[in-house]
């Protein structure tokens, strides 16, 4: 018989965490490696940290971490005008030889417990739509979607993923014309477009973070309902002072007489998938946003995100990214009509998901999209 006892976080579990992580997501056939190194930043170092946000169940007979739920970042969110408490639930994990006991959803009722004693409104998580966890788990335990968010992918450097996968060399000939052409096309649309008279671009790595900061507090509220803005203390955390290289920052941003108008930032992960020998590095667009105001219609403010789209994957490429990726709103149509032109790939991805603590209704009625941190959908600031 397994003795599983359940408790919150202590100094020295970073190395059992990121190995019950890596042991149950590589049970789906591939992930992200976590090391103990990133758990203690991710978490531990987040603002506002307390060891109670961690939930874990151990096996006591053998003292080895079987299951964690964190329920991270607890932070007021703005939604048409007002501010909402709401937590994250993070990285669900339980080990491949300790599934089917329930411990997925103990851990998960314990984090509901902590976000109710800290008066929180609302709790949001991502939840693969046909996954196991959101049918058997979130769903039972009263989370409701909110939507079903679209995902964009592209290939900015198709080569070095012919490299990492080579099952796809014989469609890396598509794949570069896919890639590249809407690129060469929309260069050639700036040169002569009036419209971009006076548009620059900077692509800034692990540099000017308080330049970006500025430009993206002002800029993405007026556009998009969630998004929390960054005081110096986080972007210290998420940005300056991430521990390693792959998750420092490149800041994309576009100027308008040299006043930032538009900006987007990117990092990267490894996927490994072990079973089949095979690593690619995967980009993440974190936040994209554009001073719609600076753009008279449709048509002017349509090339201006295929500029900062084909700057993205320009730094991107410089990466060495394989695949770039973005989680969007569906009530995002200008951002998605211009990911489409730029030859993205896009289909249906997680469930958003939302559980009410006071009775609240959560308010989706605003055309304003919701914007989800990567810090919840990925599982990194």
């Amino acid at each position: 018989m397994v003795n599983i006892t359940y408790r919150h976080y202590k100094p020295g579990d970073e190395n059992q965490l990121a190995e019950v992580f890596n042991r149950a997501f590589q049970m789906n056939g591939g992930s992200v490696i976590r090391t103990p190194k990133v758990v203690h930043w991710r978490y531990v170092k987040s603002p506002g940290f307390e060891a109670e946000q961690v939930q874990i169940a151990e096996d006591t007979d053998c003292k080895k971490i079987v299951g964690s739920v964190y329920a991270n970042m607890v932070e007021y969110v703005p939604i048409n005008g007002k501010e909402y408490f709401i937590a994250d639930i993070n990285d669900v994990a339980c080990h491949p030889d300790y599934t089917g006991r329930g411990i997925a959803k103990t851990l998960m009722n314990m984090a509901i417990d902590y976000m109710k004693e800290k008066g929180c409104d609302f709790s949001l998580l991502d939840a693969d739509y046909n996954g196991f966890p959101r049918k058997k788990i979130y769903l039972k335990l009263g989370y409701e979607d909110i939507y079903r968010a679209d995902i964009f992918i592209q290939i900015p450097n198709v080569l070095k993923l012919m490299r990492n996968v080579p099952l796809i060399i014989p469609f890396g000939m598509p794949l570069l014309v896919n890639s590249y052409l809407p690129r060469f096309i929309s260069r050639v649309r700036f040169k002569f477009n009036p419209i971009l008279k006076g548009v620059s671009y900077e692509i800034n790595h692990n540099r000017k973070h308080y330049d970006y900061m500025n430009a993206i507090n002002a800029i993405k509220p007026k556009y998009y309902n969630g998004f929390v803005p960054y005081t110096k203390k986080r972007m210290k955390w998420a940005r300056i002072q991430s521990p390693v290289r792959r998750f420092r920052p490149t800041y994309i941003v576009i100027k308008k007489n040299r006043k930032i108008i538009g900006g987007a930032t990117i990092t990267h992960q490894n996927i490994y998938a072990f079973k089949l020998g095979i690593k690619i590095r995967l980009g993440a667009i974190h936040e994209l946003f554009i001073d719609k105001s600076v753009f008279k219609d449709k048509r002017e403010l349509h090339l201006a995100y295929l500029f900062l789209l084909d700057k993205i994957l320009k730094a991107a490429t410089k990466r060495w990214i394989s695949v770039l990726i973005y989680q969007v709103s569906p009530k995002d149509k200008d951002l998605q009509k211009a990911l489409k032109a730029m030859n993205f790939f896009s289909f249906k991805g997680p469930a958003v998901m939302i559980k009410s603590f006071k009775g609240l209704e959560f308010p989706t009625t605003s055309e304003k999209p919701f914007f989800v941190p990567t810090y919840v959908n990925l599982g990194t600031p």
